[in-house]
């Protein structure tokens, strides 16, 4: 039976530490807009193995269809997801990430226009530490208005399934290529636009394991599709770093034009601009591991934000 939206929720991140309370959340709420539109379903991309989230799938989420992605990365657990959904239009929810009112909807309504795909807003649980946190990690998505994004955040995002299944996330070292995938569909004529409605609170990461991460990835980027922009800057390695770094510093930028979004008072955008460029230090050192000989063959990063970096 073919149904119109298939839903999916990763337990990827509850592999990675979020708490199995978090992925129940996402999951009743995914379960519950599902049901209230009627025509739908809800699948688990389950990478994390986790007996626990079974037993909880079995015992209070009946309607949730587990898809076994053992063994598979962020990116690849979801695409499994698709290859068995059911639904014309796959939208994509994490489990560490809660969706606002009317989530499906937005994304849907864009998607049944005509959009191949869609991305909504994503900010960190938290008052004035979870909006710093949501420029440094998600400021690609700022200022929040329809419009084509460079890059979407696979956790609040919506795709045609042929599309999806036609021009995937290509491969990579990184953990989420979401970057390399939005210029690929925009390069097909299949671009992302952003769904400014289509809200998600992401549950706040370790600081200094995810400012690493990002600084990483803004060089792993480039690996991944040469093509993007600053891919030519790798071959100065390590003095390339502060080119990188002086790009993404400008978060002050975000913070003003994006307050009412980030939920910030006036007072509040000067300390958190001053604590957002202190924190870039961190990822700093990412992008220095990066570029130093044998960085690729080092580690992988999170979910990357190379948009943040146009040298």
């Amino acid at each position: 039976m073919e149904l119109e939206v298939s839903v999916v929720v990763e337990s990827y991140t509850h592999g990675e530490g979020s708490g199995l309370e978090r992925v129940g959340k996402a999951l009743r709420a995914a379960v519950a807009m599902v049901e209230e539109h009627g025509a739908g379903e809800v699948l688990v991309a389950d990478s994390s193995t986790d007996p626990a989230l079974e037993e909880l799938i079995a015992r209070e989420l009946p309607r949730v269809r587990r898809v076994d992605a053992a063994g598979l990365g962020y990116d690849e657990a979801k695409l499994r997801a698709a290859e068995q959904a059911r639904g014309t239009y796959v939208l994509y929810l994490d489990g560490d990430c809660i969706p606002s009112e009317g989530w499906l909807g937005h994304h849907l309504a864009a998607l049944r226009s005509g959009r191949a795909a869609t991305g909504g807003f994503t900010r960190y649980d938290g008052g004035f530490l979870g909006a710093i946190g949501s420029v440094l990690d998600f400021g690609f998505l700022l200022p929040v208005g329809p419009r084509v994004l460079d890059c979407y955040a696979f956790n609040n995002s919506g795709f045609r399934r042929d599309v999806m299944l036609g021009a995937p996330p290509p491969d990579g070292a990184m953990r989420c290529r979401c970057y390399a995938h939005a210029q690929r569909l925009r390069r097909r004529g299949s671009p992302v636009w952003m769904v400014p409605e289509a809200r998600v609170r992401h549950e706040r990461q370790p600081f200094f394991r995810e400012r690493y991460r990002q600084g990483f990835d803004m060089v792993a980027a480039r690996w991944v599709d040469p093509e993007l922009p600053g891919a030519r800057l790798l071959r100065f390695g390590p003095l390339a770093a502060p080119i990188f770094y002086g790009h993404v510093v400008r978060d002050w930028e975000r913070l003003v034009g994006s307050r009412r979004d980030l939920e910030l008072t006036w007072w509040q955008v000067g300390p958190a601009a001053v604590l957002a460029a202190l924190s870039r230090l961190v990822d700093l050192t990412g992008m220095v591991r990066a570029l130093v000989p044998g960085g690729r063959e080092s580690g992988v990063g999170m979910e990357a934000s190379p948009a943040d970096a146009r040298p």
